[in-house]
């Protein structure tokens, strides 16, 4: 399966400013990611999209080609994945055709493994699912979560009106970690990574650190 892998880094970071490059262990963000991306031996080409000179030198040794990532595209109101079909729709060298696309966040990411790629990729080239993300367990049980309307609680589920705060009453919920993968013609008829059959990998605590802050940075430290 001729496959297509992106690593999204805008130059741009507010709470964490050159957060992409921001040293963890003393290695740049991105390379932890890249770095593991390449090493798959899973793709035909990886490419780094930024707007960034000082972001693409940080892994151009790896061998990965560059997307010079639209103005527009790199705002703090930019998503990633109007980005990424940026990356599908608009290069020539694009123009080779694929049968699948994957991209993977730096930030979101930064220690996920190679199995765990290995993983997606071998659900997705059995063709029973149209894409394949990165998920990780929620710590935080989201039945117990509130709004504040000025000073008023107001709970957003039934749990604490109805008193079910066991364990017994409480789901566990999944987000995104980092890893997304779906194939070429799927994602550009649908623009989106979960309107199909999408399946899981999930990725364990340890490996599912996001970097937002510079604590975020001292505690995936610590995990180091």
């Amino acid at each position: 399966m001729k496959t297509l892998a992106v690593i999204p880094a805008r130059g741009g970071s507010t709470r964490l400013k050159d957060k992409n490059i921001h040293p963890l262990n003393d290695k740049p963000l991105i390379r932890w990611i890249t770095e593991t991306v390449v090493k798959t031996n899973l793709f035909e080409k990886v490419v780094v999209s930024t707007d960034s000179d000082k972001i693409f030198n940080t892994v151009s040794d790896l061998g990965v080609k560059r997307h010079n990532r639209p103005d527009e595209h790199a705002t703090t109101k930019a998503t990633v994945l109007d980005a990424m079909l940026d990356v599908m729709e608009c290069h020539g060298w694009v123009r080779e055709k694929y049968d699948a696309f994957a991209y993977f966040l730096p930030t979101h990411c930064p220690f996920v493994s190679e199995s765990d790629i290995k993983k997606a990729f071998e659900i997705l080239s059995n063709k029973k699912c149209d894409s394949v993300v990165g998920v990780a367990k929620m710590p935080e049980a989201i039945q117990l979560s509130c709004i504040m309307n000025d000073d008023n609680v107001v709970p957003i589920f039934d749990n604490l009106t109805c008193g079910m705060t066991n364990s017994k009453y409480i789901k566990e919920y999944y987000k995104p970690a980092g890893i997304y993968m779906g194939f070429w013609e799927y994602l550009l008829r649908n623009r989106n990574f979960f309107k199909g059959v999408t399946k899981g990998v999930i990725i364990p605590p340890e490996r599912s650190v996001d970097i937002n802050t510079i604590q975020d940075i001292k505690y995936a430290e610590s995990l180091v």
